[in-house]
Parts: C-alpha cells; sequence; structure tokens
C-alpha cells in the first residue's frame, strides 16, 4: 500500500473540515429572531472549533474561512462575507493561540487536555459575541443609524450570537473526545 505524504494529508483533512463546516451550517439552521441581520443556530461553529483542536489555528482558519464562504457564496449572504472573513480569521487565530498553551499546560493529561479543549471554546463564543457586536455595531453606523441605535439594534440581536457561542460549547463538551481520537487514527495513519 502507498504511503501518503504528510503535505497531502494536511490538504485533504484541511478540506474535510472545510467541507463539513458547509455540511454543518447547510444541512441544520434553525432561523432565531434578531434585531438586525438573520442569525441562526447552526453546527458550524462546532466544527470550526474541531478543526481548532485537531488541525490548530492556521489551518483551522483555512478550514474555517472556506467553509462558511462556500454557504456563504451558495446562500445569498454575499454581504456577509467582509464580516465572515475578518472574524473566522480572528476567532481561529486567537482560540488556536489559546489552545496550544492550554494543550501544553496539561502536558499530556487527558483530562486537562479536555479541560483546555472546552476552555477555548468558551473563548471562542465569547470572542465571537463581542467581534460580531462590534462589526454589526459599526456596519449600522456606517449605513447611517447614530452609535445609540446601533447599539440598541445589537444588544437586541446579541443573544443570537451568544446562543451559537453556549451551542458551541455544549458540542466541544460531547464531541471532542471521540473526534480527536477518530482525528488522531487518520493522522497517524
Amino acid at each position: 500500500m502507498m504511503k501518503t505524504s504528510t503535505g497531502t494529508k494536511s490538504i485533504v483533512l484541511t478540506a474535510f473540515f472545510a467541507a463539513v463546516i458547509y455540511l454543518g451550517i447547510q444541512a441544520f439552521r434553525i432561523p432565531m429572531p434578531a434585531a438586525f441581520g438573520t442569525p441562526f443556530l447552526h453546527f458550524g461553529h462546532i466544527f470550526i472549533m474541531l478543526a481548532i483542536l485537531c488541525l490548530g489555528g492556521k489551518r483551522a482558519t483555512i478550514s474555517g474561512v472556506l467553509g462558511l464562504l462556500l454557504f456563504d457564496l451558495l446562500n445569498g449572504y454575499l454581504h456577509s462575507i467582509p464580516n465572515v472573513l475578518f472574524c473566522t480569521i480572528v476567532r481561529c487565530l486567537l482560540t488556536g493561540v489559546v489552545y496550544a498553551a492550554l494543550q501544553k499546560k496539561a502536558n499530556g493529561d487527558p483530562k486537562k487536555e479536555y479541560g483546555a479543549a472546552v476552555s477555548s471554546a468558551v473563548v471562542y463564543g465569547v470572542l465571537s459575541t463581542v467581534l460580531d457586536f462590534t462589526w454589526s455595531t459599526v456596519e449600522l453606523m456606517i449605513l447611517g443609524s447614530t452609535l445609540q441605535a446601533a447599539l440598541i439594534a445589537e444588544l437586541a440581536s446579541i443573544p443570537a450570537t451568544a446562543i451559537n457561542g453556549v451551542f458551541t460549547v455544549i458540542g466541544i463538551a460531547i464531541l471532542f473526545v471521540p473526534v480527536k481520537k477518530a482525528y488522531c487514527r487518520v493522522a497517524e495513519a
């Protein structure tokens, strides 16, 4: 049997996560009310977080950007692309740095590594909320809203982002161990 090169495996796994992220949004979404935008609950952020935990922040950024942009392009969310691009890059890279530091501190202890994964998911959720709130507030102001009106609109919309953040943490708490084990088997094969 031919052995797959490390570079090829890296590309395939990065593309695999991009596809799973896309499918996690495309196949499962529940609309949520918001004063601004059309948010929905979905598995995309859970899969981005799993990519961070398995691939690291840099490769997860590529997977996350590709998966989310593909969804936006195919579903009429062209107006969201700048936000998605910026926020995904920042979230993935920062969360990747946090997870790498916590994982190093765990020193191979499975319980501590699990805690590092869940803690990193919390960081991801908080970053999502802060970045989306800030981006959307600025966007509303650019479109002509006053600061007060933009802040009020975004405060009314923030629960949708926070709910996705909590959903991501719960998803990681459930999926981290089995997905990480499966990923390690594939990556080491």
